[in-house]
């Protein structure tokens, strides 16, 4: 074979193994993120680890703190929905707070029935505010997926304020909206747009408006050394073969 011929060999083999070497960079950076993401729904039915739930129980600050595999959080509620899997890495508290301040007053607390046609539900007290935040770990986001939203006694009702916050910035805010009493709101977030250090939801200066299925989830943040490791030696090996030829 002349070496013309060995050097047009050559170089369609290198230009195969590019391909193989971005296919498989790629198949390996979705494998990362997808085994990476998890994700928890608060349901506010499982609020005491010791007491089925009941209209009027406070639900502790730290609810739905790390819920680990399996599906208990720090405080030792179990029963977690685990629909996506665990959210070990991210720490959470709620309370209910100051309408003008968002200072921290009291407890949230559960209603069981009455608010659309959701069940369990957290709500706050009168003429104040909820506040739901929602803090990674180091090295990890928190994503928000979605929540929902009834009123009180099948009755529409008109809350004021509420807004989404990600590392303290306003990415969601709408003032004055009408919750149905029939069936509940849905607010629905791309977890891939809505995600990082600290999430938070926080909405009020209405008490007949309750909130429920806080869908949220951890990704672990890529470390693009490693991915660059990666297919730089990938590239390497490609590069070696094709001076040996």
């Amino acid at each position: 074979m002349s070496r013309h011929a060995q050097l047009w060999l050559s170089s369609i083999a290198v230009a195969a193994l590019m391909r193989t070497i971005r296919t498989l960079s790629a198949v390996l950076c979705a494998s990362y993120l997808l085994s990476s993401a998890y994700a928890t729904v608060l349901t506010f039915d499982n609020v005491d680890p010791n007491n089925p739930p009941f209209n009027g129980q406070l639900i502790p600050f730290d609810y739905g703190n790390r819920v680990n595999a399996s599906g208990a959080d720090s405080g030792g509620r179990t029963g977690f929905d685990l629909t996506h899997g665990a959210t070990p890495n991210v720490a959470v508290q709620m309370f209910a707070a100051n309408f003008n301040t968002w200072n921290q007053s009291d407890y949230l607390f559960v209603l069981g029935t009455g608010h659309a046609d959701l069940t369990y539900v957290a709500r706050h007290t009168k003429s104040r505010g909820a506040r739901f935040i929602f803090t990674a770990d180091s090295q990890y986001y928190v994503r928000l997926h979605s929540f929902q939203m009834g009123g009180w006694s099948g009755t529409d009702r008109i809350l004021p304020f509420l807004q989404v916050l990600v590392d303290g910035n306003a990415v969601f805010t709408q003032t004055n909206i009408v919750i149905s009493g029939t069936t509940a709101n849905t607010f629905s977030f791309d977890p891939n747009v809505v995600k990082g250090g600290v999430i938070e939801i926080r909405f009020g200066n209405n008490w007949t408006v309750a909130i429920d299925n806080i869908g949220f989830s951890q990704e672990l943040i890529p470390e693009p050394a490693s991915i660059t490791l990666l297919v730089g030696g990938l590239a390497g090996l490609a590069l070696r073969r094709r001076t040996r030829k």
